[in-house]
């Protein structure tokens, strides 16, 4: 006699779903039938800069999601998804398609937020990630060296500001930040040794500038200002895909869930990564989050199928983080403690590795 299957959708692949794809085995023996909707590829954050201005081949940070899935023996669906109704249990996808669930997870990642400013259609933005595959071919095209400005003074506009200063085709760099620091949340120790590096390579930093818009050629502050270049990267603040709101599973702050990464209201729906509000206390946007997350929601799914209790996602106090800033020189952070130096990168470059390795096709 064959027992019935639990429909299990997987939206999105990122950090999370993938370690669901490489333990789909587990999942099949605890009665489920998989099926993943995602793109063909991912492209792996840890480096994006680096991948984006050129230091590295974009095959270094991708992973073939089809053939991930293939071995996996998992269903795969290469879409999006656009719309959803929880009442039927029904998710409508990019191409047409609409699949059943019994059991959601959602792994689809952030997209950048301009509060406040209006973008021009050519500006660059670090999420989603395809959003920077043109970032080394546009500058070459530009026939000169070129003037870049990079608005938004956190983790990604830090990385990418560092390694355009060193590219061989950029004549000028000018990181925007509102604030009136960058890097806030580093140690200040971390932070004078990067603006001394930034310093170092030209990088011009500009702080306590309100950005009012991201024209075609300039960026404009909110007194009129303006501020000339070939090409802007919008690296400001993150939120999630609007989508989610759309189809009334969440808002700007992604899909409200519990520490079981379950939907308080809907508990058939998880959401891990980026696009997850996690209720016990805010987390910030950063891949550990999503690599964490993935074994606990692999525990989740099988116990849910047992009628077992879920185990919970508990956060790091302090995670580590390493920014790599181009020219074989790294800046590791770890709650107050840093250091800055071509060992922080050998590390990031082992760390990333293994992880893209383990999620190779």
């Amino acid at each position: 006699m064959t027992l019935p299957r639990t429909d299990l959708l997987l939206v999105g692949a990122g950090h999370g779903h993938l370690h669901l794809l490489r333990h789909a085995g587990e999942l099949v023996a605890a009665g489920y039938r998989v099926r993943l909707l995602a793109p063909a590829t991912f492209d792996y954050s840890g480096v994006a800069s680096a991948t984006a201005a050129g230091g590295l081949s974009v095959e270094e940070g991708r992973t073939d999601v089809c053939g991930l899935a293939a071995r996996a023996g998992v269903d795969h669906t290469v879409a999006t998804l656009v719309g959803l109704d929880t009442a039927r249990r029904t998710a409508t996808t990019s191409d047409g398609t609409e699949l059943t669930y019994d059991v959601l997870s959602l792994n689809v990642g952030s997209v950048v937020a301009p509060s406040g400013m209006t973008v021009h259609p050519s500006t660059l933005t670090v999420k989603p990630l395809s959003g920077l595959a043109d970032l080394d071919p546009r500058i070459r095209r530009v026939g000169r060296p070129a003037d870049v400005t990079v608005v938004g003074g956190g983790a990604s506009g830090l990385e990418l500001a560092a390694h355009l200063a060193v590219h061989p085709d950029v004549g000028s760099v000018h990181l925007v930040e509102a604030g009136e620091r960058i890097g806030p949340d580093l140690p200040a120790g971390a932070r004078r040794r990067l603006q001394r590096l930034l310093a170092a390579r030209g990088v011009q930093v500009l702080t306590g500038w309100q950005v009012h818009e991201v024209a075609e050629r300039a960026v404009v502050r909110a007194d009129g200002t303006t501020l000339p270049h070939d090409l802007a990267l919008l690296a400001t603040g993150l939120a999630a895909p609007g989508l989610l709101a759309d189809v009334g599973l969440g808002d700007r702050h992604g899909v409200p869930v519990r520490a079981t990464l379950q939907h308080p209201d809907h508990p058939e729906i998880h959401a891990v990564g980026d696009c997850a509000h996690f209720l016990p206390a805010p987390l910030p946007r950063i891949g550990v989050h999503g690599v964490r997350q993935g074994p606990v929601l692999l525990c989740s799914l099988v116990a849910r199928s047992r009628g077992a209790a879920l185990p919970v996602y508990e956060p790091q106090r302090h995670a580590l983080a390493i920014l790599d800033l181009g020219a074989g020189t790294g800046l590791a952070v770890r709650g107050r403690w840093w250091w800055c130096g071509t060992s922080a990168l050998r590390l990031k470059r082992w760390i990333d590795r293994r992880w893209i390795r383990s999620h190779r096709a």
